[in-house]
């Protein structure tokens, strides 16, 4: 039996975003109830006609600022399950408490309001990112749900303001993961918890976005630029991290929420790693109309050599677990630039 049955409500926070978008299909696909918490009725509306005809309800409520106290209060209300996936996303702060503290405060908050106003909330499903499992170590390291990133953390002690943006990134998210896991153990609450960590995040988008600079950080830095050809031969090969399909993150989250046995379990969700020649590959062949797009090459055995080069993000564990088939390199950069072209009318 599911840990939270179809037809339960589900509250998704910052359900306008890129991958929150996705998760909210997935749980209203398999007959959810969603309500999702955006920052203006423009957004909420938008949504609303996106998910119009799907087997569960959608509905929306305003939540402007996250972190503020007590700003879920309301939208938790009944809800019988959580994936809190809304928080700031930025690499251009000066302290790491500029982002350390919304990030923070915001999934305490979230926390806090189910525990004071949700009594049948049975489980929370917490975003996190790889990045709080793998710091910029050199490859070609292994990292699985057993690491915590320290890393970054110590730099961002050391530096100060002098620190690498990313760095202050993803400590803030180790930051807020930590203190999601601290509040599960130290209050007396009636739901438990599960960590979703996804790498780079790729794949289609449904959700609101008319102009290229306000895609999310993975697909706008990392895809867009070799379907606009603004990258350069010399740009390749690229090794690229690590990838996983939206559409695989928000399978990942649904079931997290619905498997009894995920509870407690922090997830990494990783197809493994990838390279800006592998991008450039399926461009070549599918998108032959793209101009400026860099050759690939083709010769037997390079990606694997690529590969080696790489850190990986183990993401067996959500495999067997939670059931997840990663769809492959090819099919998300094939649906990831088809959608990019649709989207932005890229000739």
């Amino acid at each position: 039996m599911p840990a939270v049955q179809p037809g339960s409500t589900i509250l998704v926070t910052g359900a306008s975003g890129y991958i929150a978008a996705h998760i909210t299909r997935e749980f209203l696909e398999n007959g959810y109830n969603v309500r999702g918490t955006v920052r203006d009725d423009a957004k909420g509306q938008y949504l609303a006609d996106l998910f119009k005809d799907l087997k569960g309800d959608f509905s929306y409520v305003i939540v402007r600022e996250i972190s503020e106290e007590g700003a879920f209060d309301e939208a938790v209300k009944g809800v019988d399950g959580v994936c809190h996936v809304a928080s700031p996303v930025t690499f251009v702060v000066k302290h790491l408490d500029d982002v350390a503290i919304p990030a923070v405060n915001g999934t305490v908050g979230v926390l806090k309001s189910i525990k004071k106003n949700a009594p049948g909330c049975k489980r929370v499903v917490y975003t996190a990112s790889s990045g709080t499992i793998n710091g910029p170590g050199g490859p070609p390291t292994r990292y699985n749900e057993e690491d915590w990133n320290e890393v970054d953390l110590i730099r961002c002690e050391k530096e100060g303001s002098e620190a690498p943006g990313d760095s202050k990134y993803r400590a803030s998210k180790v930051l807020a993961e930590r203190a999601y896991w601290d509040f599960l153990k130290n209050e007396q609450v009636s739901f438990d918890g599960v960590t979703i960590h996804p790498p780079m995040v790729y794949g289609p988008i449904i959700h609101q976005c008319d102009d290229p600079a306000k895609l999310n950080h993975s697909v706008g830095n990392r895809i867009y630029p070799y379907v606009a050809g603004r990258m350069k031969q010399s740009d390749l090969p690229e090794s690229g991290s690590n990838f996983v399909d939206v559409r695989d993150v928000a399978l990942a989250e649904f079931r997290a929420m619905t498997t009894p046995e995920a509870g407690g379990n922090r997830f990494c969700v990783s197809a493994g790693p990838y390279s800006g020649n592998d991008v450039c590959l399926v461009l070549n062949r599918e998108f032959s109309q793209l101009e400026n797009v860099p050759k690939a090459n083709t010769a037997p055995g390079y990606r694997e050599e690529l590969a080696k080069t790489s850190n990986v993000v183990d993401g067996s564990k959500a495999t067997k677990i939670l059931g997840i088939k990663y769809r492959t390199i090819e099919e998300t950069v094939s649906d990831t630039a088809s959608s990019l072209i649709k989207r932005f009318n890229i000739q």
